[in-house]
């Protein structure tokens, strides 16, 4: 009954061609699809379902996946594919893949008869819960990995990209530009600033594998000068075809994206809502 019922939602990640299908997102990494499943069932029911759809209860290995798992209006609770099945905090994951981030709510992770892992929308923290109860659940499903191999620093979180001294972190959540600014600098950083050409690569990738346009640091005043809000001098541009500022016309923030198969920069209202790129120092 419960695979008859959600029969059209998976196979849509089945049958996915390119990306993930509508309402899913795609992992950092572009492994992966993340489909949320509105339908109350216990926790090895839900795995059960993953599975007989190719893939597992998700698994996750970061914060940008994590935050990027539910859309805002999705409240509730939602199976993740977490067990901890000596109930000493030994947590695993269905999939098999190492246990290496997580995103506790104060509780922590070890609590008597409380073996399964559910994550709260739309704080996104986990919780250890009874694996008999009833919560919607996330499946995720395998996508060929397109990663281009990026330099990273020795030092660089895992899973995260970073150069020239800085850790570059996507955040999923849409916000306007000045909202991104202040969530960058409660992380301690900025909005990303563009330098060179290896970072507008590293920018690049990012887009090409999330499927998104990305808000930077760049803002553009009324006579058409670009200035960086992490102060640092302007010595490299990349506008799109048509969209260099104009005096007077194009006063706005800037974001990235791709233009058929160009990629660069263009401006738009500060108040439109998008994901973002800050550079935090290492």
């Amino acid at each position: 009954m419960i695979l008859l019922a959600l029969l059209p939602l998976l196979l849509s990640l089945v049958f996915a061609d390119q990306g993930c299908p509508s309402g899913a997102s795609i992992s950092l990494k572009g492994d992966r699809c993340y489909q949320p499943v509105a339908f109350l069932t216990d926790f090895h029911s839900a795995e059960k379902v993953c599975v007989e759809f190719g893939g597992h209860l998700a698994s996750i290995h970061n914060r940008w996946d994590n935050g990027a798992l539910i859309e805002s209006d999705q409240i509730g609770n939602y199976w993740l594919g977490g067990q901890d099945i000596n109930s000493d905090g030994s947590w695993t994951w269905t999939d098999g893949s190492a246990f290496n981030y997580n995103n506790w709510a104060a509780s922590g992770g070890a609590m008597t008869g409380k073996n399964c892992l559910l994550l709260d929308s739309p704080s996104n923290l986990w919780q250890p819960s009874n694996c008999k109860q009833k919560a919607n659940f996330i499946c995720e499903t395998p996508l060929p990995s397109i990663r281009t191999t990026i330099p990273t620093a020795s030092n660089c979180p895992a899973e995260d990209f970073c150069m020239d001294g800085y850790n570059y972190v996507v955040f999923g959540k849409y916000l306007s530009w000045s909202d991104a600014l202040s969530n960058c600098r409660n992380h301690g950083g900025h909005l990303a600033s563009v330098h060179n050409a290896r970072v507008e690569e590293l920018l690049k990738q990012f887009q090409k594998e999330l499927y998104l346009a990305l808000w930077i640091g760049g803002q553009v005043d009324q006579t058409g000068n670009l200035n960086w809000s992490d102060g640092t001098s302007v010595n490299y541009v990349n506008w799109l075809p048509g969209h260099v500022p104009v005096p007077g016309t194009t006063e706005g923030c800037v974001w990235t994206k791709f233009q058929g198969t160009s990629f660069g920069w263009k401006t738009a209202s500060c108040d439109h809502t998008q994901p973002s790129v800050c550079a935090i120092p290492l």
